[in-house]
Formats: structure tokens, sequence, C-alpha cells
């Protein structure tokens, strides 16, 4: 669903991996694969409109999706070349309201009605949410309600296949990354892990992480205090505001957990300045908050 790939990584999927199904959202990328594919006649073309990501954490449409306007054009001519045409969007990760599926749908219709084109195929994309401290989305069946009832309002005679990418909101809770606190300056901990390592999301993007603090043998504070995090790296960007609610009494040489990372952790490390985090232990527990009333299988990520 990436609408912008080399000539070599088309020639490649096509025709070694025998991949048929190709994303795009300008009529340039569309000849560009039609040239490397010597105008195969068994592609299928999916049209990416962008969308308004209001409510979403991270905004994805303004590198990716063609406009309303300009896909009208690229749905006619996907038709013309593809053997099927689909339609795409995404309303960003970590959508909060689910208004933002229902008007990606709404959109879709209005291509439909103005192209006379049904697509073989509607993905509604990702961007399902999951819980964070301050981020609290509703039931994900509220997601799904809304989701069938902008489809079924699209009043067509025979629904498309309807497809969607979930990520966060399938497998955040499936991570947490455990922590040593190296310093502690008042209220900025330094820590042995951070942005450029599993914490990414904690950086730039400024998702809080639901933490605790993990202490042997020592009781935690009652009174709390919110604590900002610095990594292990000599850049200062490697910086995490938070805020990261934690007992007062936290130290040098304490542990702490921080939760919801199981979304993109591991991908985003790097081994900048040398720091790895490598070792992972596979425990059957509970995640450190849920969307969802069953426990799940946690992956631990050791800094």
């Amino acid at each position: 669903m990436h609408t912008v790939k080399s000539r070599e990584d088309i020639e490649k999927a096509y025709f070694n991996y025998n991949i048929k199904d190709f994303a795009l959202d300008t009529k340039e990328e569309l000849q560009k694969i039609l040239e490397v594919t010597n105008n195969a006649k068994d592609l299928n073309f999916f049209v990416r409109v962008a969308i308004s990501n209001e409510h979403a954490e991270i905004d994805l449409s303004r590198k990716f999706g063609a406009s309303p306007s300009e896909a009208l054009g690229l749905m006619r001519l996907s038709k013309h070349h593809g053997k099927n045409v689909g339609i795409s969007f995404h309303v960003g990760s970590q959508c909060m309201h689910k208004i933002s599926f229902a008007n990606g749908i709404k959109e879709i219709g209005n291509i439909i009605k103005k192209t006379k084109i049904v697509p073989d195929v509607i993905n509604i994309g990702g961007g399902f949410p999951s819980i964070y401290p301050d981020l609290k989305p509703e039931p994900i069946e509220n997601y799904m309600i809304e989701i069938k009832k902008s489809l079924k309002n699209l009043n067509l005679d025979k629904l498309p296949e309807i497809i969607c990418e979930p990520g966060r909101a399938i497998v955040a809770e499936s991570g947490s990354t455990i922590v040593k606190v190296i310093l502690r300056k008042k209220n900025k901990l330094f820590i042995n892990d951070g942005t450029y390592g599993s914490l990414f999301d904690a950086g730039v993007p400024n998702f809080v992480l639901p933490s605790r603090m993990i202490s042997a043998g020592r009781s935690q504070s009652k009174k709390i205090t919110a604590f900002d995090f610095y990594g292990p790296t000599c850049d200062s960007l490697d910086y995490m505001k938070g805020p990261f609610i934690l007992p007062n009494n936290i130290k040098e040489g304490d542990y702490i957990e921080l939760g919801q990372l199981g979304a993109y952790s591991l991908t985003f490390r790097t081994k900048f300045n040398g720091f790895f985090s490598d070792q992972i232990v596979e425990l059957n527990d509970k995640p450190i908050m849920s969307l969802y009333d069953q426990s799940s299988k946690v992956n631990y990520l050791v800094a």
C-alpha cells in the first residue's frame, strides 16, 4: 500500500514475487508501474485518497494520498489499465474518533458517484487506536459499528471487498521495555534506553507511555511525581517529555517498566552511539494497561 516505489522494487515485486497489487496516488506512479511491468494486464491498482487526519496523533496524509479531485482521474486511469481497481485511505495513526472512518468512507462514496466506478476493493487502512495514560479511546467495537453503518450508507447493490491494516490496536499492548535509572537530576531521569532505541514513540511523537517503578526490597513512596526522561546517547534530541508519573523516591539503580511498546519499539531501534537493547524475554502476563478485558502475552525488552 506504499504509493511511492522505486522501479527496481516494482520489478522485483512483480516478476520475482508475483505481487499484483500496487498502490498509487499520482499518474506518474501509475505510468511507472505500467512501464516496469511491460503493461501487464493482471495488475490490481489501489488509488489512495488523502483525507483529514485531524483526530489522529500522527498525520499520515501529508506524505501520501491524492486529493479527492485528483482521485477522480486516477480511478478512471486505473480502471482502464488494471484488472481490478481499489480505493484506500488512512485516518492517521492512533485515531481517537470513529467519525474519521465515516468521513473517509463518505469521501469514497463521493468518488464513486462522480466516476460511476464501483471499486472491487475498499481499503479503510489502519489507525485503530490503543490505550495510553492520556489517550483513552472508545471501545474498538464502536469503530466497527461506525464503519459498517457508513459502508451501508454507500447504498451499493453489492458491497466491494473490505480490507483494513490494523497495527497499533492489535499489538501495542504486547510489549514493554524495562529500563534502568542511571541518574536522577531533580525531576529528570536519565535512563539506559531512549528515542534512538525502543522509545521512539515517546520522543517527537510524544506518546505518554504507561510506567511503573520496579524496586527490589525497597518500599515505594505514596507521593507521586511527574518526570521527563533522557536517553543514554550524546544527542539532546534523545528526550522524552512525558509526563511519566512515578513514585517520588525513585533513584539511581531503580528500574521502570514502560508499556504499550508492541507496535513499533523493536522496528525503530538503532545502534546509535553503541547503545542497543537486544535482550528479549517472553512472559505470560497482563499488559501494564489494556483496552481489552483479557490477559495477553507480553514481550519485555530489557535495556
